[in-house]
C-alpha cells in the first residue's frame, strides 16, 4: 500500500493500542494488590509483571526507534498507570510520524545485545502486536484468578467505537 496507507493503518493501531491498555490498566487498578501479584502460569508470573513487561516493551522499542539507549525497566515505577504514560508517548510518536519515515531502517540491539535492522513500519507494528499478544495472556489469568469484568480488547470492538 501507499506510505500514507501504512501511517493511517498505523496510526490507527497506536490508538487502539492505548485503547486496550486503557481498559485493562482501568479494570486492574481496583483490584487487590495480592490479585494483581498472584501467582499464575504464563510467560510472566503475575497481572502486574505482564503490564509491566508490556511498558517496557513498548517503551524499548520507542528508543530504538528515536536512536536512543534502552533502559530495563523503562520505570522504577510498578504502578501500572505507567503502561498508559507510555502508550501516549507512542501514540504521540506515531502521529508525529511522516509517511516517508515508514521506509527507513534502524539499527539497534536487542536486550540481549544482538544488532538488529529493520524498517521504521516493522518496528511499529510488530510492538503493537507484541502488546496485543500480552494482553490475550491478561485475559487468561484473570480468568484463571476467577476474575469478572475481563475487558474486551478485540481490535473489531475498538473499531466498532470509531463508526458508533
Amino acid at each position: 500500500p501507499p506510505m500514507s496507507e501504512l501511517l493511517t493503518l498505523l496510526r490507527e493501531y497506536a490508538d487502539y493500542n492505548l485503547w486496550a491498555n486503557k481498559r485493562f490498566v482501568d479494570r486492574l487498578c481496583g483490584a487487590p494488590e495480592a490479585l494483581l501479584d498472584a501467582e499464575v502460569v504464563s510467560s510472566f508470573p503475575s497481572l502486574r509483571k505482564t503490564v509491566l513487561h508490556i511498558r517496557d516493551a513498548e517503551n524499548a522499542w520507542m528508543c530504538r526507534l528515536d536512536n536512543m539507549p534502552v533502559p530495563w525497566p523503562a520505570e522504577d515505577s510498578f504502578d501500572l498507570e505507567g503502561l498508559l504514560r507510555t502508550s501516549q508517548r507512542l501514540q504521540r510518536m506515531v502521529a508525529m510520524t511522516r509517511p516517508d519515515i515508514l521506509l527507513e531502517e534502524r539499527t539497534y540491539r536487542t536486550l540481549k545485545g544482538d544488532e538488529q535492522r529493520s524498517p521504521v513500519w516493522r518496528m511499529l507494528h510488530h510492538c503493537f502486536n507484541h502488546s496485543t499478544q500480552h494482553r490475550g495472556q491478561l485475559i487468561t489469568m484473570m480468568r484463571g484468578l476467577g476474575m469478572d469484568r475481563v475487558p474486551g480488547t478485540d481490535l473489531v470492538l475498538y473499531q466498532r467505537t470509531l463508526t458508533a
